[in-house]
């Protein structure tokens, strides 16, 4: 006589056990995110600039330095996006290594200038 339930078991707690892992990773995700500043409240025209290290892709606060603190301020809002390139690219020109993003009121990312295309506005 087969024994129908022998596998079953094994089965359920693989499944059990890889379910765990997916909700445990979302749920550190969600703690990683959470620990950035919140992205702010805007007006129609203006844009939010947001500094990034170009090799490690690490998020930066208004100083230029890691944030990995919920206080620190990573967003910087500007009237208009000529405004905001004008802030970015002056922030290029004294560091090399750092990438500026500007997003739109909707979180869409508008422009992004690095020590490449700089130069171009």
């Amino acid at each position: 006589m087969k024994k129908t339930g022998r596998y079953r078991p094994s089965l359920v707690f693989r499944f059990k056990k890889w379910l765990r892992s997916i909700v445990l990773r979302w749920k550190k995700r969600d703690d990683i995110s959470s620990n950035l500043e919140k992205f702010p409240l805007m007006e129609f025209k203006e844009v939010a600039l947001v500094r990034a290290e170009i090799n490690t892709r690490i998020v930066l606060d208004e100083a230029c330095n890691y944030a990995v603190y919920p206080h620190q301020k990573v967003y910087t809002v500007f009237e208009n996006l000529d405004k905001g390139l004008k802030c970015a690219r002056q922030i290029i020109e004294e560091k090399r290594n750092i990438e500026c993003i500007l997003y739109g009121i909707d979180q869409s990312v508008l422009q992004c200038v690095n020590c490449d295309n700089y130069e171009a506005f």
